[in-house]
């Protein structure tokens, strides 16, 4: 399976970098026979042809974010144990059927961690980066919060937990779990994408602040009672939070990707590739459109 990716990942090389409109790239050697049953041969060719069919967009996709993080992204001694960790696990969950796998595949176990597991940990770690660089003009555009929210489904527990908290008798977890709340008490960030709370609730919270310490907020409908507390209202101050919790929101993954693949000039000229990938990643073929400054720069 490792031979066979390296043939697809060679050919959507070629995809890539051929320079001429709506090409249409033949794989060099395509005529090789690479294996025969009875008197049927099968080509390189032919096995590009399925390959690109079924893994095409994908391979070329991971493979042109793996060259970017890389040029980005350095490897550290955690990317290193989280990989080998990563590793043991499977090993211990899978044992024998794993190594059959990695063999049948071409692949030692330092080649699955160098070609797989650390790049994949370098691509998760490009867009931290991009928000990090960008952070301030994301931060203005979803107004993260940090705050602690407990629910109830009565009047009388909210009051005897917000009785609690605030004469400190009881911590937020401890105040949730003697009051009839399923909430973790633990600390979170609320963004104008949270949609978990009453609007009523998040009102409160988008207008308080850290010296305004529990407050009992009744939801429109009158069935949830909150007690809110804002920690803080600065996301300089919960920085690495802030970020984790907006990586996945799909405008800014996508700004992301759009930032770097133009940084470094992705194009594709293979008519055939291209297609694949307006359907499978579209984000990707910046080449359709100028570029757009989502969010300014630090």
């Amino acid at each position: 399976m490792n031979a066979m990716r390296k043939v697809i990942s060679a050919g959507c090389a070629l995809l890539l970098l051929a320079g001429c409109k709506d090409a249409s790239v033949t794989l060099p050697g395509s005529s090789e026979v690479i294996a025969t049953v009875g008197n049927q041969s099968v080509t390189k060719g032919d096995l590009y042809d399925v390959l690109f069919a079924s893994i095409g967009s994908d391979t070329a996709a991971s493979d042109a974010l793996n060259a970017i993080s890389a040029q980005e992204i350095e490897v550290t001694d955690e990317m290193k144990e989280s990989a080998q960790g990563t590793l043991d696990m499977y090993n211990l969950l899978y044992g024998d059927s794993f190594s059959e796998y990695l063999s049948a595949s071409g692949m030692s176990d330092e080649d699955y961690i160098n070609d797989y597991l650390i790049p994949s940990l370098q691509s998760e770690e490009l867009v931290t980066k991009y928000m990090e660089e960008h952070f301030t003009a994301i931060a203005e555009e979803y107004n993260p919060i940090q705050a602690i929210v407990l629910t109830f489904t009565s009047q009388e527990d909210a009051s005897a937990a917000l009785s609690a908290l605030k004469d400190g008798s009881l911590t937020p977890a401890q105040a949730a779990s003697e009051n009839n709340s399923s909430s973790s008490g633990s600390e979170e960030i609320i963004t104008i994408n949270t949609t978990s709370y009453d609007s009523a609730a998040l009102s409160v919270i988008r207008s308080a602040s850290s010296d305004d310490g529990w407050t009992e907020v009744t939801s429109t409908d009158g069935a949830t009672w909150y007690l809110v507390n804002v920690v803080s209202n600065d996301p300089n101050e919960f920085k690495d939070d802030a970020i984790a919790a907006l990586s996945n929101i799909t405008k800014i993954t996508n700004a992301s990707t759009d930032y770097y693949f133009r940084k470094y000039g992705f194009h594709v000229y293979d008519i055939n590739l291209y297609n694949a990938l307006k359907d499978s990643n579209p984000e990707m073929l910046v080449q359709d459109s100028a570029a757009e400054e989502v969010f300014a720069a630090d």
